[in-house]
Parts: structure tokens; C-alpha cells; sequence
């Protein structure tokens, strides 16, 4: 969505520059105008645009928007014969509410995006706080060097709030900030604005370093950790708290105003109130969707994530060699190929046939109660599932695979660190574990492991992390890597203390799995109440409803009411 963005302002900079007169003056007028918060949301997401472009864009999209209201306009005239009295009031309104809604919508939209973009990666990074304070601890458990732990959180974090540890590690190479306490305090007020516990977690970890005996800084550090995955849990809950409102606002929307209103459709008729096909076509596929598209993604953008989905490379072998395009292409003649039935049948319908093609078309024909135009639906869907189905299957099956290797990983730390902590050597501690987990994914990773250290003569980074031969070259999860690179340092200080550190580093992650779960069940009761009406009930409900319209329908139709309301 970012690229699209910047290749929209870049665009609207080339083609509707005209609309600003002189650009260079505007581009100085537009960076005095707009607010800090605005400059902020720009720096802090990383979008290569200015602010004149943005407001340019905003303008060209509006323009756009009104051109594109204006030609369904016209072409909802021309229908009707440029009649104002046969359109109906109740169409005009519609006509102009979309006419200037879409315009204005557009250009809050896009005007806006920097600042949504800006929010929704802040509120999204609070979902890595658990995993990148993990690394913290865990680290400092090992090593008391604050320093030296928020360097490797930094390095082993690719989202928002790890680009901003960098930042920070930056910013006191630079003497920005004079030391690290100094360095944390900044980055735990500037947090604090959206996570009040991360805020407190990580005074307590300033704090645990400054402590004399190991036990007590075990201790604050294990405190530390449980504030934010206690903050994590009950963020998530008080949100799926008061998504109950919101939930019945999209049920209405989506789901009980479109059904009452196709059921309400013989009865307004019976009254003299016509409704026609623009009027659905306006109310079904423009009005109710844009409403829900804002309604929906306002709610979205508040939503704290818990734990963001495992990245997929794309040069992983996997998926590397996907050709979206190709995809594209084979959908696109798959879906028109079986809406071709449907489009011959419509202009038979529309255009008089003799002969053979007579039995196809007009009433009492072979297929006049067949509805055409679900050909038309069938061709887009089968469209829309096929480049779904080829494109991203390869990535859904890697993201399962990472999810149960993460799954397993717990179990297989907490064997690991304790053999370590007998005092064996790294290569019989890998060949117990892989043979404690045989049969499961990670067993072939640890056999590996131990292969090479055995057989290869590497030391226990190479064994894990050599590019070309490494045990974790194909393991593309980011949690397994980070903690088996603090393995590797933990050796290097002893084994003992690795040990006990692996055995408690696989009790943090029961913890994070067990609130993932926690957070998952809670929104379940919500999701599943939505889906379930989305994929049986609608449906069902919609079907019987239309039929009997077209019942109700067929049966006035028959009726003279002039002769009945003379008697």
C-alpha cells in the first residue's frame, strides 16, 4: 500500500500539477502549513513523498473521485432519458449524496494516510513489546550489559519498535543522548504515549542492572517481563471488551439492513413507492460499502496487535518462484471463460434472435428461470480463488510450518538447557534433543546441527548460522534465530549459565504462547458469531427472501388492481 501511495504522488506531481499553479511556491506554502504531527508521520513511516505531494495527490484523488460520480451520473440519466420525474427523488438524493460524498471521502483519505499509516505501525508495534523486552531479558540474564542487550534486540527486530532501538543505539553513538540510562528513559517516555507498560517494564530492566546480587536482578527482570505480558493480555481483552458495539453496528450494516431492505421491496411496492435497479445498484454496491470500508478500517486502526504473522521472505525456494503476473493472467481467462455463458445470454435477452437462438431467450424459453448473470458471479469468484489459491497458498503453508516449529520450539529449548546444564557438550545435547523430538520439524534442524558440529569441525555459530550450510539457513523464523544467536552468546560465557538461561527462555515462551492463546479464544467469541452469519445464515436468509419477492412478484403481476379497487 506505501509504494502505491508514493507512486500516486509522484503521478498527481507529473499530470495535476496545474491545479496549484506554481509548484515550487506551493511546495513551500504546503511544508508551512502543515502540522508537526504530519512531518512526524512522515519521518516515523518512512514514506519517500513531501508534504505538497500528499496534498496534491489528495486533490487529484478527489478530482478523480468526482469525475468517476459524475460519469455513473450521467449514465443513470441517459438510462432514463435524461427524466428527471422518471428517475424518482430518492435516486437524485443518492445521485448527489455519492457525487459529493465520494469526492470529500477520497480527499480525507488520502490527505490522511500519513497519519493513519503513522498510527497503525505504532499500535501494530505493540504487539512485538513482548518478544523484543524478551530479548532484552534474556540477554541480561546471561550478559548485565543494558547496552550490549538493546544492541541485540535491535538487530534481531525487523519491525517498527526495533528501527526505533536502532535509532536509539544511534542517537547515543552520535552523544545525543549522554549515557544509556539517559538513552532508555527517552525511548520509554516516547513509548509510554502508547504502551504505559512497556514504559514500566523498562525502567524495571534500568533498574535491574543497577541490582547487587544476581538473584535480585533475576528477579526485577522476570517482573519486568510479566508487566508486559500482563499489559499485552488485558490491552487485548479491554479491546475485545468494546468491540461488542461496533460488532453490532457492522452486523446491521453488512448483514440486517441489506436483508430487511430486499424483504421491504414487494411491500413498498404494493404502496406505490417504486424501487428500481439504480436505486439497489446505488444503495447495495456504492453507499453501504464506502460506509463500511471507513466504519470498519476506523475500528481496525485501534485495534492492538498481539503477535504479528511470520514474515516470508521472497526469495525463500518456496515462493521465489511465483509468478503473480502469470497468475494474474490465468485468472483473469479463467473467470472470463466461464462468464462467457453469461454474457451471451444477456444479449440474447437484449437483442431480438430467431431460429435456434430463440429457444435461449425471452419468456418461457429453456433457461428464463435461470439467472445469467450467475455466470457472471461464478467467472469473478473463480477469478478471485484461482490467483488467490496459486499466488499465496506457498506462503500460507510456510507461515503454518514457522508457527508449528515455534510451537514446538519451547519443548525443545527446555531439553536442550538442561542437558546443557549437566555439563554436556553442545554436539551430544543436539543429537538428545533431536532424538527426544523425532518425528517433529526441529529434529531435523538439531540433527543437522549436530552433524555439523561432529562431522564439519564448526563451532556452534557456524553450525547455526553458516550461509551455506548453516542448520537454520531454511528456518525463516526470526523468534527460533534470535534465541539460538543468545544461545551462541551464552556458551561464550559458560555452559552452565547458557543452560539455565535456554531453560528460562523456554518458560518465557510458554508465557507468550499461553497469552496468544488467551488473546485468540477471547476475540473468537466475536469473529465466529460474524463468520458463521457471513457464510450460512446471510445467504440463506437472502435466497429465501428473494424468492419469495420474485413469488410475491409473479403473483401481483397477474393482478388487475384497477378492476379490483372499482369493485
Amino acid at each position: 500500500m506505501s509504494e502505491v501511495f508514493e507512486r500516486g504522488c509522484r503521478f498527481a506531481c507529473r499530470h495535476f500539477h496545474f491545479l496549484v499553479g506554481d509548484l515550487k511556491a506551493y511546495r513551500k506554502k504546503a511544508e508551512a502549513s502543515v502540522s508537526q504531527e504530519f512531518m512526524d508521520s512522515l519521518n516515523f513511516t518512512g514514506l519517500d513523498v513531501e508534504p505538497y505531494e500528499v496534498l496534491l495527490f489528495s486533490y487529484a484523488g478527489a478530482m478523480i473521485s468526482f469525475l468517476i460520480a459524475l460519469v455513473l451520473d450521467i449514465l443513470i440519466m441517459a438510462f432514463h432519458h435524461f427524466s428527471f420525474g422518471e428517475m424518482g427523488y430518492v435516486t437524485l438524493i443518492m445521485m448527489v449524496g455519492i457525487t459529493v460524498g465520494l469526492p470529500v471521502a477520497a480527499l480525507q483519505f488520502i490527505s490522511e494516510y500519513p497519519k493513519s499509516k503513522a498510527r497503525y505501525m505504532k499500535i501494530h508495534s505493540l504487539g512485538d513489546i513482548p518478544e523484543v523486552l524478551s530479548y532484552i531479558v534474556m540477554y541480561l540474564k546471561l550478559i548485565p550489559n543494558l547496552e550490549n542487550a538493546l544492541r541485540f534486540a535491535a538487530r534481531e527486530s525487523k519491525t517498527s519498535l526495533g528501527k526505533d532501538l536502532k535509532k536509539l543505539m544511534w542517537d547515543l553513538e552520535v552523544r545525543i543522548h549522554g549515557n544509556i540510562d539517559d538513552a532508555i528513559t527517552h525511548f520509554a517516555n516516547l513509548w509510554g504515549k502508547w504502551s504505559d507498560y512497556l514504559k514500566r517494564a523498562l525502567h524495571l530492566v534500568r533498574s535491574a542492572v543497577h541490582e547487587r546480587s544476581e538473584s535480585e536482578r533475576t528477579l526485577t527482570l522476570d517482573r519486568s517481563l510479566d508487566v508486559v505480558l500482563e499489559g499485552t493480555k488485558s490491552t487485548m481483552i479491554e479491546f475485545s471488551s468494546k468491540l461488542h458495539q461496533p460488532t453490532l453496528v457492522i452486523y446491521s450494516i453488512g448483514v440486517m439492513i441489506p436483508l430487511a431492505l430486499v424483504a421491504m421491496a414487494p411491500a413498498a411496492a404494493l404502496v406505490g413507492f417504486q424501487v428500481t435497479i439504480f436505486q439497489l445498484f446505488l444503495l447495495y454496491d456504492v453507499i453501504l460499502p464506502l460506509i463500511l470500508f471507513f466504519y470498519i478500517r476506523k475500528i481496525l486502526l485501534s485495534r492492538p496487535a498481539t503477535f504479528n504473522p511470520p514474515v516470508v521472505p521472497e526469495d525463500h525456494p518456496a515462493v521465489e518462484h511465483i509468478n503473480k503476473k502469470a497468475n494474474l493472467v490465468m485468472a483473469a481467462v479463467t473467470g472470463g471463460i466461464i462468464m462467457l455463458p453469461g454474457i451471451f445470454f444477456i444479449l440474447l435477452d437484449a437483442f431480438p434472435s430467431r431460429g435456434v437462438f430463440s429457444l435461449f431467450s425471452g419468456e418461457g424459453t429453456i433457461l428464463s428461470a435461470f439467472p445469467h448473470t450467475l455466470f457472471l458471479l461464478w467467472g469473478v469468484t473463480a477469478a478471485v480463488s484461482l490467483y488467490c489459491l496459486k499466488t499465496y497458498t506457498a506462503y500460507k503453508k510456510i507461515r503454518d510450518d514457522i508457527r508449528e516449529m515455534e510451537k514446538e520450539f519451547s519443548d525443545s529449548l527446555y531439553v536442550l538447557g538442561k542437558r546443557i546444564m549437566e555439563g554436556r557438550p553442545a554436539e551430544e545435547a543436539f543429537i538428545h534433543t533431536a532424538e527426544t523430538l523425532k518425528g517433529s520439524k526441529l529434529s531435523e534442524v538439531f540433527s543437522r546441527t549436530a552433524f555439523n558440529l561432529l562431522s564439519m569441525r564448526m563451532n556452534t555459530s557456524e553450525a547455526l548460522f553458516d550461509k551455506k550450510f548453516g542448520s537454520l539457513k531454511y528456518v525463516y523464523s526470526e523468534r527460533i534465530r534470535a534465541i539460538m544467536r543468545l544461545f551462541v552468546e551464552g556458551i561464550k560465557k559458560s555452559y552452565t549459565a547458557a543452560g539455565i538461561a535456554i531453560v528460562k527462555v523456554a518458560d518465557h515462551l510458554k508465557q507468550l504462547q499461553e497469552v496468544e492463546k488467551g488473546i485468540r479464544n477471547a476475540l473468537g467469541t466475536l469473529t465466529s458469531t460474524l463468520r458463521s452469519t457471513a457464510t450460512i445464515f446471510a445467504p440463506m436468509i437472502a435466497g429465501v427472501t428473494l424468492g419469495i419477492t420474485k413469488l410475491i412478484s409473479t403473483v401481483l403481476s397477474g393482478q388487475d388492481f384497477t378492476a379490483l379497487l372499482s369493485e
